[in-house]
């Protein structure tokens, strides 16, 4: 099995649901067509994908124009119209979060989607810790590069915010002895599940304080724990892994081998009688705060940039919706800029070529 790759020809596209805007890795043979950074209106239901990045950091833009929006909305009167523009925009962000996360759930549960990498049981592990025990939200804030946890603690009159606990909160009707009892596949499957209903619960867009504390806590704590089980070479940030594109040789990049390696596996693991896929189940052998050492900072910090640069992106899309010429060509020139500077961040190395560009230029 450890050359089986060596000797299948398919090869690994990272692809792209135009309904969805998740991106997900597959193997692919010649014959489908597909090629690395297609983008496909709906995802094959017969390709077995892989999860790593930046498969759920592109939801982190959805999250910056939601919580950008409800800043911006401060500064405009109760009665000014504007606001109903905003609270669209914001709208249209939680729409795409639904889609995103509704794909991701129904993948996982149908054994069609898998995290690349991670240790399904560790995962499990953590987020039951952070149930529990809870983890310092000093730690969240600064690993995750945010003020998320910090401002919902201070939000709710805490003056030693810094040192309080965030504990993960199940939306959802499970009690904690079910979620004990839960394989580690489902209980994934049910995290993504409370993070969505959590998403589609309109009374957690009353503010951007109900929205940072029910809504955006919960997916930063899930792709922290994320991280933090993965194998460091599922991250692409190695150094041959980056400065590559759709238009050349992935193949042999540390990233794309690994990733071939995986998805062989899994496919192999699911061919075996009654057996459900986790890496390495039952291994669970660090601690949350000593995986969390190994957080990759080169990720983080492209997921702050592609946040403002979203939020820029969304007012532009709104104004060029204005039948005023003027207005019309001021946000056509702010959306080329905004495309010019995220490729400008790509061939800096600053961001990952994959990153999407928001303008939609």
């Amino acid at each position: 099995m450890s050359n089986q790759h060596i000797h299948d020809p398919r090869r690994v596209a990272l692809i792209k649901s135009l309904t969805t805007k998740n991106r997900f890795y597959a193997l692919v043979a010649e014959e489908s067509g597909i090629k690395n950074a297609d983008m496909l209106e709906t995802i094959p239901d017969d390709l077995i994908l892989g999860i790593a990045y930046p498969c759920l950091e592109d939801g982190l833009n959805d999250f910056a124009v939601i919580r950008t929006t409800f800043e911006t909305l401060d500064y405009f009167d109760a009665e000014d119209p504007l606001r109903e523009e905003m609270m669209d925009i914001i709208h249209s962000a939680r729409q795409n979060l639904v889609l995103r996360l509704q794909e991701l759930r129904d993948k996982i549960k149908a054994n069609l989607a898998h995290f690349l990498g991670t240790d399904y049981a560790e995962f499990k592990q953590y987020v039951m810790d952070m149930m529990s025990r809870g983890y310092p939200r000093r730690n969240l804030d600064a690993m995750m590069k945010l003020n998320v946890f910090s401002s919902v603690a201070e939000a709710e009159g805490h003056t030693n915010a810094n040192d309080l606990s965030y504990n993960y909160e199940f939306a959802i009707a499970t009690t904690h002895d079910e979620l004990v009892q839960m394989g580690s596949h489902p209980f994934i499957v049910t995290l993504f599940e409370d993070v969505l209903y959590s998403v589609l619960d309109d009374s957690n867009y009353l503010s951007k304080y109900s929205f940072d504390r029910n809504v955006f806590q919960k997916f930063i704590a899930v792709m922290f724990v994320n991280y933090a089980t993965t194998d460091p070479m599922f991250y692409g940030i190695n150094k041959a892994d980056y400065g590559v594109s759709s238009d050349k040789d992935m193949d042999t990049t540390p990233l794309y081998i690994a990733i071939k390696k995986e998805l062989i596996a899994i496919e192999a693991r699911l061919l075996s009688e009654g057996v459900v896929i986790g890496k390495r189940e039952g291994a669970g052998t660090r601690s949350l705060e000593e995986a969390a050492l190994a957080m990759p900072a080169e990720i983080l910090t492209e997921e702050i940039i592609m946040g403002h640069i979203s939020s820029i992106c969304s007012a532009g899309s709104t104004l060029l919706r204005k039948n005023d010429p003027d207005t019309q060509r001021w946000a056509q020139i702010l959306l080329a800029d905004a495309s010019k500077l995220v490729a400008e961040l790509k061939v800096l190395g600053i961001i990952s070529p994959f990153a999407v560009d928001p303008s939609g230029l």
